[in-house]
C-alpha cells in the first residue's frame, strides 16, 4: 500500500500555469527590477539606522555596523563583517537574476514572479536584521579576511557558513546551464533530463538552493539558526514543491519518469531524500 508521500498530489491551477513553455517578458522585468532593488534595501538597513532601529524596537541590543576603525571598515562604509553580509545579497540577487533572463523558459507571470521576489527579499531581510542583532550576530570587529573566519563570536560560523553558501550557489546554477542545454538540443525534445548533477538527485537545484540560504543564515546569525532556516526549506521542499512538480513529471512523462526515479532515487539532496 502507497503511503501518503507516495501519493500523487493534487495539482493547483497557478502551478499549472507555470509550467506553460513561453516567456513573460513584464514578469522577468518586475522580477529583476524587485531583485535589484533588494540590494540598496539591505545596504540601507546595514549601513543607516533603519536596521539597528528595528532591532531596538523589537526589544533586541543592536551592533553599529560601521563602528570600530578605519581599520574594520571597508569601502561600503561597513564593517568586514557586514560588507560580507551585503556581498551575500549581491550574489543571490545575481544568480536569480542570470537563472531569470537565461535559464528560465517557463511561464514566469508577474505575480508568480513578484511573490518569488518579495520571498527571497524576506528572507534576507531577516538575515540582515539578525546579523545587527547582538545576541545572534557572528560579528567580531575583525580588521582582516583572516580575524573574520577564525575570531567569530561562533569561531567556525563564517567558514562553514561560507562554503555553504558557495556550494549551494555553484551547484544550483551550474545544474541548470547543464539542463537548459541539454533541452536547447533538438535530439533531445520530449526527454527528461537526469545526467549531470541532476544525476545526484532528481530535483538538485531546490538542493543547492536550499544549501546556500543555511549558509547565508549561518553567516548571519549562527549554526542553530541556519539549521533552522534548513529545517524549514527542506520541509517546504520535500512536502510542497517536489511533490507538485514530480506529479506534473508523472502525468507528463509517465514511464520515462519512472524510469528516471529508478535512476535517480533522490529527490532533493543525495543520500538524503
Amino acid at each position: 500500500m502507497a503511503s501518503e508521500r507516495d501519493k500523487p498530489a493534487q495539482l493547483p491551477k497557478w502551478f499549472n500555469d507555470t509550467r506553460r513553455k513561453e516567456i513573460s517578458t513584464s514578469g522577468n522585468v518586475i522580477f529583476c527590477i524587485l531583485r535589484l532593488l533588494d540590494l540598496p534595501l539591505q545596504y540601507h538597513l546595514l549601513h543607516s539606522t533603519l536596521g539597528t532601529g528595528i532591532v531596538r524596537k523589537l526589544g533586541g541590543t543592536a551592533i553599529a555596523p560601521g563602528s570600530g576603525t578605519t581599520l574594520n571598515t571597508t569601502v561600503l562604509g561597513l564593517s568586514l563583517y557586514h560588507s560580507l553580509i551585503w556581498t551575500l545579497a549581491v550574489g543571490a540577487a545575481a544568480k536569480q537574476i542570470y537563472w531569470c533572463l537565461f535559464i528560465c523558459d517557463n511561464a514566469f507571470e508577474p505575480g508568480f514572479s513578484t511573490t518569488i521576489a518579495v520571498y527571497n527579499t524576506l528572507l534576507n531581510t531577516i538575515n540582515t536584521l539578525l546579523s545587527l542583532w547582538a545576541f545572534s550576530s557572528n560579528y567580531s570587529g575583525a580588521a582582516t579576511r583572516i580575524e573574520l573566519l577564525i575570531s567569530a563570536p561562533h569561531v567556525s560560523s563564517i567558514p562553514v557558513g561560507v562554503a555553504l553558501y558557495a556550494t549551494g550557489i555553484i551547484v544550483e546554477w551550474w545544474c541548470e546551464i547543464q539542463r537548459k542545454r541539454f533541452k536547447q538540443d533538438p535530439a533531445n525534445k520530449g526527454r527528461l533530463y537526469a545526467n549531470g548533477l541532476f544525476g545526484l538527485a532528481r530535483n538538485i537545484n531546490y538542493g543547492g538552493y536550499t544549501i546556500w540560504r543555511v549558509g547565508y543564515s549561518i553567516i548571519c546569525a549562527g549554526l542553530p539558526w541556519g539549521l533552522g532556516v534548513g529545517m524549514f526549506l527542506f520541509g517546504d521542499f520535500a512536502n510542497r514543491a517536489v511533490p507538485y512538480l514530480e506529479t506534473y513529471l508523472g502525468e507528463k512523462y509517465g514511464d520515462q519518469f519512472e524510469q528516471v526515479k529508478k535512476k535517480v532515487p533522490y529527490a532533493l539532496l543525495p543520500g538524503l531524500y
